[in-house]
């Protein structure tokens, strides 16, 4: 990653935006799927860079944009990475990188705030308020439309089938490089997930949704949200997808030891003082907690398969699949008298 920051010319990069230069910048934490930087102009003016090395992620970014400024003509509590656009209009510049090879950057404002504490149940419950006001705005947004190459509802039920990065699920998990009762236990879950999932599309409300509302991906100042970003994952699946995503996350370093509860319980309740889901949605939760699990370690398993993951880092998420089904398996009542009591 140094190298590829090494190879691009950041003396001009700055010329696509009508913003003055030259610019100092410093890395911020990488995303999986871009490198980001903190930019600084001479007139203190704070920005954020991302850099996508890979041509293929342009359809979704800018999709992505466009939802972006879809939402941003409505008044929210927070703030949003809106793009901004280059002296041409757009709101990606193309650059070079690495002898020649096109890249691409997209440029937007640092937004005020710090993560919260993950393990703090009164800025969990503000995370579920800020998710239920996002998730009643998405409801409400005209069609977007996609670009060529890109399809929004690509769901984590389409991974499954797959229709994602990876074509045939159980053939792949066969190549992983994970000792062999560890292949059979992910083949096991995944067979299970494959039994629930058209019911789970078949019954179940759908609509656009942000899809990875990590505190990894929430500021907060005050102990209230001051901005939501990464939609990188935004589409359309299930309603309760959206839920199951942040009980997965805000938790995580809480699970097993009996004081997951609390976290969950606060954004859980908050999200749906706003955003009500129904008792068939809720009891669905194990099994869309499980098949929230299996489509992202298919999404890694697809970079793995294209060079973009390591050996290590995809036998640490296997571990981490086989962790979060060992937690669901004994607790999964638990877990069901604690989502009937949310609503």
């Amino acid at each position: 990653m140094t190298m590829m920051k090494d190879n691009i010319d950041f003396a001009q990069l700055w010329q696509a935006w009508p913003i003055a230069g030259p610019w100092h910048l410093s890395s911020l934490s990488s995303g999986t799927n871009n490198l980001v930087w903190r930019v600084e102009t001479a007139a203190s003016e704070r920005y954020v860079l991302h850099l996508f090395p890979d041509l293929g992620q342009l359809p979704r970014r800018r999709y992505e944009a466009a939802l972006l400024r879809a939402l941003s003509n409505i008044a929210l509590p927070f703030r949003l990475p809106l793009p901004i656009k280059t002296h041409n209009g757009e709101d990606i510049a193309f650059i070079e990188h690495e002898a020649e090879t096109p890249a691409f950057a997209i440029l937007s404002p640092l937004l005020p705030g710090e993560h919260p504490d993950r393990n703090d149940p009164t800025l969990a419950f503000q995370g579920g308020v800020a998710m239920a006001v996002l998730d009643n705005t998405l409801a409400s947004l005209p069609e977007i439309i996609a670009p060529a190459g890109f399809e929004p509802t690509l769901s984590f039920g389409d991974f499954v089938h797959g229709h994602g990065p990876v074509p045939d699920p159980l053939v792949a998990m066969e190549r992983l490089p994970i000792e062999r009762d560890k292949v059979r236990q992910i083949q096991s879950i995944f067979a299970s997930v494959l039994e629930d999932v058209d019911d789970l599309y078949l019954h179940l409300p759908q609509q656009l949704l942000h899809l990875d509302c990590d505190p990894a991906n929430i500021f907060m100042e005050d102990r209230r949200v001051t901005a939501i970003f990464d939609f990188e994952f935004a589409g359309i699946d299930l309603r309760v997808m959206e839920l199951c995503v942040a009980l997965s996350w805000w938790p995580l370093y809480l699970m097993g030891t009996g004081k997951e509860w609390e976290v969950m319980d606060a954004l859980a309740r908050a999200y749906l003082a706003g955003f009500p889901l129904s008792e068939e949605e809720l009891r669905a939760i194990p099994s869309v907690l499980r098949l929230r699990d299996v489509g992202s370690l298919l999404h890694r398993m697809g970079r793995y398969f294209s060079g973009l993951e390591t050996d290590i880092t995809m036998q640490k998420r296997v571990e981490h699949s086989l962790w979060r089904e060992e937690w669901l398996v004994a607790h999964r009542e638990m877990l069901l008298q604690h989502t009937l009591a949310w609503s």
